[in-house]
């Protein structure tokens, strides 16, 4: 089922040297009786994650991204999602907060409160081949799958007997190459794997969904993956102990106001979090490296390192 590059944040993160071309390679095929139509795979998505409303979660959390020094592994991490485009991550080792991570919009912070460091981007960032507020809807919620006209849609294939189906999504109905491939399976429907692609077909996001469970009439995916190909970068969430519903508390996604109480406790801005990076410029400081993080060796243990 899965594509050959398996769902990577910084940014919000693996690593592959070049872009598969999905594109060109999916054609329209005489689909078997019984498949669905593109407007009723797009309804049933978007009732899913109506139903959904936002969502808290504990579980691990893999990171891996050009802004850290190594893969960071989180297996006591708490994990707040809001739709459209708030998240919230913090990862701990040990009962300690090693990182945490806060988009809202465009905006994106990751605060190391163990080296009183935190980096910070106010409207985003665009890297090789997208956003980091891209990264984060890739992970939980791409589309406004309600907005999408049927007619930009087209279903490309459909197994009857795994009931999954393959659809191509264009951004206008001029586009002979799609931007997003998804496949999913129903009913009700749910994504499996989505692919966000540029105009030439290359690959930018591949993100994969597994290990659903339904809960008060919703289905959630307990295991999500991303990798941007273009950013070597990928992340993984392994979810645990999940509570569904609205997340109304503000301050949980309230930058500004994290932003002051860091500068209060007298936290260093960065411009990387790698080793020997330099202080923001409101700084003018030099970093001195040394932070303790996370990374998988070769045999795949995970190990400190100062």
């Amino acid at each position: 089922m899965r594509a050959a590059v398996v769902g990577g944040l910084l940014a919000f993160l693996g690593v592959f040297s070049g872009c598969a071309s999905l594109g060109e390679r999916l054609r329209q095929e005489s689909l078997p009786p019984g498949a669905p139509s593109a407007g009723e795979v797009l309804a049933g998505l978007a009732a899913n994650e109506e139903a959904l409303k936002g969502f808290r979660a504990t579980g691990t959390v893999i990171i891996q991204s050009p802004e850290l020094e190594s893969t960071q592994i989180s297996r006591e991490s708490s994990i707040t999602f809001r739709p459209p485009l708030d998240l919230h991550v913090v990862g701990r080792k040990y009962g300690t907060r090693f990182v945490e991570l806060t988009c809202s919009g465009l905006s994106f912070l990751i605060v190391l409160p163990t080296e009183k460091q935190f980096y910070y981007r106010p409207d985003g960032e665009k890297l090789h081949s997208v956003s980091t507020s891209q990264m984060a809807r890739e992970m939980f919620q791409p589309e406004d799958w309600r907005d999408i006209p049927e007619r930009r849609v087209r279903v490309a294939a459909y197994d009857q007997a795994t009931q999954t189906a393959t659809l191509q999504i264009f951004r206008n109905s001029r586009d002979k190459a799609p931007h997003r491939i998804l496949v999913v399976r129903g009913t009700p429907w749910v994504v499996l794997e989505n692919h966000l692609l540029d105009g030439q077909g290359n690959e930018l996001a591949i993100t994969s969904r597994s290990d659903y469970y339904s809960r008060d009439g919703a289905l959630f995916p307990r295991r999500v993956e991303s990798e941007f190909p273009g950013e070597d970068a990928r992340m993984s969430f392994t979810m645990r102990r999940i509570d569904f519903g609205p997340v109304a508390d503000d301050a949980v996604f309230d930058i500004g106001a994290k932003l002051s109480e860091l500068k209060k406790r007298s936290y260093r801005q960065v411009d990387t979090l790698r080793s020997g990076g330099t202080a923001g410029a409101a700084q003018g400081d030099t970093g001195d490296g040394g932070y303790v993080d996370n990374f998988i060796d070769d045999e795949g243990m995970e190990k400190d390192t100062r």
